[in-house]
């Protein structure tokens, strides 16, 4: 699956082929396709290994005891050190939008999954309205997602003009001030 993603990450969807995956990942297509029925089966289950793992760090990061904005600030480091280490992570998480927003149905489990990384979120809105740091009135459902947009997509599109190995500390600081 690293093999594709990286793929997914480098190329334009339309330009990713099986053998291409096959070549990068040192198998034969007949071999890939003994695993994935087609080139959006592997996608899909590519971008969802991809988002348990997030889940389960974010999942981490929010049980631990602090404030929202404490675990808001870990969640940060903690994505902006993924785009750090995964080359074309933002370029996957756009691709994978496009595909959710272009064909619903046939990505409704990356759509689920996307969903329960959104509940997280939720629950930091719901922490900072319990807090007081937000008002009563503040609706969580939107807020949140808002949030993990904002959270996912900026840090991803920074990243394509500003080298997040040089400077993710720069680009976590700049976005931790904006979210203060």
């Amino acid at each position: 699956m690293d093999a594709a993603a990286i793929l997914f990450a480098k190329y334009d969807y339309a330009e990713v082929n099986m053998r291409m995956i096959a070549r990068n990942a040192g198998v034969t297509s007949p071999a890939i396709y003994n695993h994935y029925q087609s080139k959006d089966d592997l996608f899909s289950k590519t971008v969802l290994h991809m988002m348990a793992d997030t889940h389960a760090l974010l999942s981490e990061i929010l049980d631990r005891k602090g404030s929202w904005k404490e675990s808001l600030g870990q969640m940060l480091t903690a994505l902006g050190e993924g785009h750090k280490s995964s080359a074309g992570t933002h370029i996957l998480s756009s691709t994978t939008q496009i595909k959710i927003a272009r064909e619903p149905e046939k990505f409704q489990a990356i759509r689920e999954a996307r969903n329960d990384i959104g509940a997280i979120f939720r629950s930091l809105i719901e922490d900072a309205i319990a807090e007081g740091d937000l008002p009563r009135e503040t609706d969580p459902l939107i807020t949140g997602d808002l949030l993990m947009a904002f959270s996912f997509n900026a840090i991803g599109t920074v990243t394509i003009h500003w080298d997040p190995k040089k400077y993710m500390s720069q680009i976590l600081e700049a976005f931790e001030l904006l979210t203060k």
